[in-house]
C-alpha cells in the first residue's frame, strides 16, 4: 500500500475545510470544534491558499494532505508556527472506517519528520481535548511527552475545553566521541 504525504494544491484545498463542515456535530464535539464558529467554506478555502502561498518562514500555518495510492484521506497540519521554534499539530484521518487501523501513526511519523525539517523546528506541541480517547492514545506513542492536562480556547474555532499538552523534541544528532 502506497502511503504518502505532501502539501496541497491550491485547488485540493476545500477538501480540509470540506471535511470540517460535513463532519457530524457528535465529531465536532470530540474534537472540541464549535460549528457555529467555523468560517464560510470560501473564505476559509482563501486563508488557508494565502497561508500556503507565504515563504516558509512567514507562515502561521502549514497543511500535509495524507494520500493512500493517491486518494486523499485525511490531513496534518501546523498552526500557532513560528518558524525556527514551534508550531501546534493537529491530524485528521477522515474517512472514520479508516480510523484505529494504524495509519494515523504511519501518516503522523512522516509528517513530524516534515515539519521538523521544513520549519527547523527544536518542539512540537499537540493539545488534542482531554477526552478524545483516540489523538490521546496516539500522541504518546510518537514520543511526545505529556506536560499538563489544562482548560484553555485552543482556537478560533474551538469552545472551551479542557486540553492535554503533549511536546517532543526534534532528536539531536550526537558526534562519534571517538571521531575528531
Amino acid at each position: 500500500m502506497n502511503l504518502n504525504i505532501r502539501p496541497p494544491k491550491a485547488e485540493e484545498i476545500h477538501w480540509i475545510v470540506d471535511y470540517f463542515h460535513q463532519c457530524s456535530s457528535a465529531d465536532l464535539k470530540r474534537m472540541g470544534i464549535n460549528l457555529e464558529q467555523l468560517p464560510n467554506p470560501k473564505k476559509w478555502v482563501e486563508s488557508i491558499q494565502y497561508q500556503m502561498a507565504l515563504p516558509d518562514k512567514e507562515k502561521k500555518l502549514f497543511y500535509l494532505l495524507w494520500c493512500i495510492e493517491e486518494q486523499l484521506v485525511g490531513h496534518s497540519n501546523l498552526s500557532h508556527l513560528v518558524y525556527g521554534k514551534t508550531g501546534k499539530v493537529h491530524l485528521h484521518l477522515w474517512p472514520s472506517e479508516k480510523r484505529q487501523s494504524g495509519l494515523g501513526k504511519i501518516f503522523m511519523k512522516q509528517c513530524l519528520a516534515h515539519y521538523f525539517s521544513r520549519f527547523a523546528l527544536p518542539e512540537i506541541i499537540c493539545e488534542p481535548k482531554a477526552d478524545n480517547p483516540a489523538p490521546n492514545r496516539l500522541i504518546p506513542q510518537l514520543g511526545f511527552k505529556h506536560i499538563k492536562t489544562y482548560t484553555t480556547t485552543p482556537g478560533p474555532i474551538n469552545f472551551q475545553q479542557e486540553v492535554s499538552r503533549y511536546s517532543i523534541i526534534k532528536a539531536k544528532k550526537i558526534k562519534n566521541p571517538t571521531k575528531r
